[in-house]
């Protein structure tokens, strides 16, 4: 049997993005999910959470990761943009797919 491929929705694939920029300027400062989730003051599994594109983190709570990786939020979302166009080409979009 084959597996069909699971289209990303563009609000998954945001959130993929937001997670994968999480953890490369995280692993870039050397900081454990941790360590950071205790800097921020979140919960410890608030970074995996987010890294794994599980939960929408608010632009405040994302301007505490920014903070506390002393990253500006401007490089966070320049490099969002840039993760979400290398990833739009490899998914499926919606107008390649042949409704029944």
């Amino acid at each position: 049997m084959q597996r069909r491929q699971k289209q990303i929705q563009p609000t998954d694939l945001k959130m993929r993005a937001i997670g994968a920029v999480v953890r490369e300027f995280r692993e870039r400062a050397g900081d454990s999910q941790e360590r950071l989730s205790g800097e921020c003051g979140f919960d410890r599994t608030y970074i995996s959470r987010v890294e794994r594109g599980i939960i929408n983190p608010t632009v405040g709570r994302l301007w505490q990761i920014a903070d506390a990786l002393k990253t500006p939020l401007s490089q966070f979302a320049k490099r969002m943009e840039l993760w979400v166009t290398d990833h739009q080409s490899s998914s499926p979009r919606r107008s390649d797919t042949k409704r029944p």
